[in-house]
């Protein structure tokens, strides 16, 4: 699995909030400033192309739906943090949680 970019993220976040929706439900869960309508259709045909998403035809556009769940990229995430910035330990982790 890759890591998203922080835009790729913030797109991610939304269809999975959404289950599935069109370019246009994704951007209308953005707070002003909304992003433009063309970036986030191409943050979204790279979300597919790294295979975070598939679409189905609908009339003349397309629904978005995830093929990786929140879940799944959630635990991803936890894996690379404490491989990479906590040396595996986990226990590391939690202390910083807990402050």
């Amino acid at each position: 699995m890759d890591r998203l970019t922080p835009a790729e993220e913030q797109v991610m976040l939304r269809l999975w909030k959404l289950e599935k929706g069109s370019v246009k439900d994704i951007v209308e869960l953005y707070n002003n400033p909304t992003p433009a309508y063309n970036t986030t259709s191409t943050i979204v045909r790279i979300l597919e192309r790294k295979k975070f998403i598939k679409h189905k035809p609908v009339g003349r556009g397309y629904i978005y739906m995830p093929k990786v769940s929140r879940e799944s990229y959630r635990q991803y995430l936890t894996e690379y943090l404490l491989k990479n910035y906590f040396d595996e330990d986990k226990t590391e982790l939690i202390n910083l949680i807990n402050g």
